[in-house]
């Protein structure tokens, strides 16, 4: 809990060598491994790990190696105080990394067909890939590739492949409603949102919104129509419509994935128009640069 005392700017930076040479000795992450599961078999509000309890974690019998490994741990990525030890967010991050399987595990998907209904020709015909932890998804019939992005390979672990879909759905939604919001989703720092046309030609889009973070670089291109999944106004014109938009995973959705409603009305500023069709009216929304402006029925 923050306090006015507190001072946000007041930080200290690790370079990155540094950090990555912390975590170069296999002593130091089974550490950190050992620390982050004791604590987490302890349950939510667990008290810290002692030495004898964290070192029995610890293929080493020698006390002294093992607590060499442990103090330069400290102030990083382990906290000591005279209850024990804690692990800090960095080593909980880096745990969480080892265990989703980023840096260690690989996926494959080889182009096969899913259930689902292409947005663009109306055919079932569609088929999903994963290769270079890419998770992509096509429709045969009509050749259009309607989305790929960055999905983890532990995304795989125990589900089907119908539920791995519903994960990547989730997933994309989630990113750009947080980049939309001018969060990144993969360090919390802020995401600069603009438009571009720097987009390759296959994609068939002649600009679209891309928000990127200031911090870590990670970018995310979301079309103008998915900018609007979440405003509560279009949700209310779907459901007025008996449709659902969490229910269709977005690559169904043409609104998400075709620039068939969406008007470049201005370039300089940025001014997009996006028309969404209804039985008896029209959704109109106003996105300037990346922002959703303004959503009226028409």
């Amino acid at each position: 809990m923050s306090t006015e005392d507190d001072d946000t700017d007041e930080r200290t930076t690790l370079p990155p060598t540094e950090a990555f040479r912390l975590l170069s000795d296999g002593t130091r992450l089974q550490t950190l491994q050992g620390l982050v599961e004791l604590t987490a078999a302890g349950g939510y509000g667990s008290e810290p790990v002692s030495f004898s309890d964290l070192h029995a974690q610890v293929e080493t019998d020698d006390s002294a190696h093992f607590n060499y490994h442990l103090q330069e741990l400290q102030d990083q990525f382990v906290a000591h105080t005279e209850d024990g030890y804690r692990a800090r967010y960095p080593a909980r991050k880096v745990v969480r990394a080892i265990k989703a399987g980023t840096f260690t595990e690989r996926a494959e998907l080889a182009d096969g067909p899913i259930d689902g209904t292409c947005p663009q020709c109306g055919e079932c015909d569609l088929r999903a890939s994963y290769a270079d932890e890419r998770l992509a998804v096509r429709c045969a019939a009509c050749e259009t590739d309607l989305t790929a992005n960055d999905f983890p390979p532990g995304g795989f672990e125990e589900r089907s492949l119908a539920d791995v879909l519903h994960a990547f759905d989730r997933l994309v939604r989630h990113r750009v409603s947080f980049a939309a919001d001018g969060v990144c989703p993969e360090c919390t720092a802020t995401m600069d949102g603009h438009v571009t046309t720097d987009i390759p030609p296959e994609w068939g889009y002649e600009a679209l919104p891309a928000f990127d973070c200031v911090r870590c670089d990670f970018s995310v291109l979301p079309s103008f129509g998915m900018l609007l999944l979440d405003h509560p106004d279009v949700v209310s014109f779907y459901r007025e419509q008996e449709a659902d938009l969490r229910e269709p995973p977005f690559w169904e959705l043409a609104l998400c994935v075709s620039d068939r409603f969406t008007t470049i009305e201005s370039r300089e500023p940025w001014r997009v128009t996006v028309r969404v069709p209804g039985e008896n009216s029209e959704l109109v929304a106003s996105i300037e640069g990346a922002d959703v402006a303004e959503v009226v029925l028409e």
